[in-house]
């Protein structure tokens, strides 16, 4: 099973340019158990082969070197949540694109870690 954890430390490796660290990560990742976590993987090991050939057009090499407005990276993840809805998506694609949700997310500054995540944001 794929963690948040396992994305951000991929992703994280990755801005650092360490694309062996990175794919270590995927390397201890099981067979996919489900269409869900094939689909998750194949976003993961995309992710790792646009830094790899250095891909300046990929969305997520974008990312990583900072060349994204916050507005675009909000537009896609609007574009991956809707994708999510649609009935006829089978579960792979949705893992996929559950996964870029989760990445876009993380770049946007809403995802968050450990006791984080599980505190509430005060409405003073």
């Amino acid at each position: 099973m794929i963690t948040e954890l396992d994305i951000i430390s991929i992703v994280r490796f990755l801005e650092k340019d360490d694309i062996p660290k990175a794919r270590d990560i995927l390397s201890t990742f099981k067979s996919p158990e489900s269409n869900y976590e094939k689909g998750y993987q194949l976003a993961l090991n995309g992710l790792v082969g646009a830094c790899v050939n250095k891909e300046k057009d990929s969305i997520f090499y974008k990312l990583v070197n900072s060349q994204l407005p916050a507005e675009m990276i909000n537009n896609q993840r609007e574009i991956c949540k809707r994708r999510i809805k649609q009935n006829f998506r089978d579960n792979a694609m949705i893992g996929y694109e559950h996964a870029w949700e989760f990445i876009l997310s993380y770049f946007l500054g809403d995802q968050k870690m450990g006791l984080d995540k599980y505190q509430r944001q005060s409405t003073l």
